[in-house]
């Protein structure tokens, strides 16, 4: 249903042409000024505005102004209602971004085709808007793989040569090497997280793969070579069970994440459990820590770009792990929760079996 604005300070007209609006299948919010309307706004945009330019405090000229200030980036039709129908009048408003003019008296049939024009015409440009930035993303997408890792692998590749003759350099060299080796492989790894994101928020998983994969072994292989890089072996609890699964891609992606996070954020000595279980159909996989865990306000804000405390706790990267994780999840059966704990976090993975 679409939802309407009516600024009319006229009462009898503003009641008759909301009751005419309702019957007609609009969700009506009416307003005798625009303050209030303004104040609305902050809340909920409509999908159109009908507004009379003559009003006490400030005109509909300046009403529509600050609409379009506040709905910068959407598409929401302005439509003005008033006796004024002399040129200028409309000249002005039309000036200022207004889609349509209707005059006083108007017929139920008039507004009502005005309406209609309108919204199908913000609908096709919406859409036409959406294209657009679909074509954006996918050349995005197309140009940006490429770019990137060519020049890292012809920069990694050469440390590979150096590395080769190793014999011939001094401490020094070789330090240096292990820098510029460091640095590359994470720029290729912050590079290809990036890329990833872009191509999960597209709908597009440039590694999809429907191969069954053993559940249990990946799980074991991932979660013990984490705990091997972060010299706290002997803090994992590891269960696993036999199970194959066609969510490769979601297991293998959130287990590395979650994983070396539950190591990142815990201190050593505290335990780092991985769990799976299956049952009716479902596997489910755990991964709970004893470290800093995540409030439920921090866990509803997971998103690109975001990291807790970064400056407290020295984060490096761009705080797109969780956010993957996120968009990853989109195969049927598949969940995600994270559950907030009295010292840490526990992450659950429910998948088909």
């Amino acid at each position: 249903m679409p939802s309407l604005f009516l600024i009319e300070d006229n009462a009898p007209l503003r009641e008759s042409t909301k009751m005419l609006l309702e019957l007609n299948g609009y969700e009506v919010s009416d307003f005798d000024s625009g303050p209030p309307a303004l104040e609305k706004l902050k809340e909920t945009v409509p999908d159109l505005v009908l507004c009379d330019i003559v009003l006490p405090g400030i005109s509909g000229y300046e009403i529509l102004s600050l609409v379009r200030a506040t709905t910068a980036g959407r598409v929401v039709p302005f439509i003005f209602l008033s006796a004024l129908a002399e040129k200028d009048q409309v000249r002005q408003g039309m000036n200022l971004g207004a889609d349509d003019y209707v005059t006083k008296p108007f017929t139920s049939d008039g507004i009502l085709s005005a309406i209609k024009s309108r919204l199908a015409r913000a609908e096709e440009r919406r859409a036409a808007a959406e294209l657009d930035h679909a074509r954006y993303q996918e050349r995005k997408l197309e140009y940006l793989p490429h770019e990137i890792r060519t020049p890292l692998s012809a920069i990694i590749g050469g440390i590979g040569i150096l590395r080769a003759d190793e014999k011939r350099l001094g401490s020094d060299d070789i330090e240096i090497l292990d820098l510029m080796e460091e640095s590359a492989n994470r720029l290729e790894r912050t590079a290809l997280n990036y890329i990833l994101y872009l191509s999960l928020s597209a709908g597009h998983d440039p590694f999809l793969s429907t191969i069954p994969v053993e559940a249990g072994v990946l799980v074991a292989s991932l979660a013990t070579g984490l705990a091997r890089d972060a010299s706290r072996e002997n803090d994992l609890i590891l269960h696993t069970v036999e199970t194959p699964t066609h969510c490769g891609n979601c297991l293998d992606r959130i287990v590395s994440e979650v994983v070396s996070n539950a190591f990142k954020f815990s201190p050593p000595g505290s335990k780092v459990e991985v769990k799976m279980s299956k049952a009716e159909g479902q596997l489910t996989l755990t991964c709970r820590d004893h470290g800093l865990g995540m409030t439920e306000e921090e866990i509803a804000a997971i998103g690109p770009f975001k990291q807790f405390h970064r400056g407290e706790r020295e984060q490096q990267g761009l705080g797109l792990g969780l956010a993957i994780c996120k968009a990853q999840i989109k195969c049927a059966g598949c969940h995600l929760d994270f559950k907030p704990l009295e010292s840490g976090l526990e992450v659950a993975l429910t998948l088909p079996e």
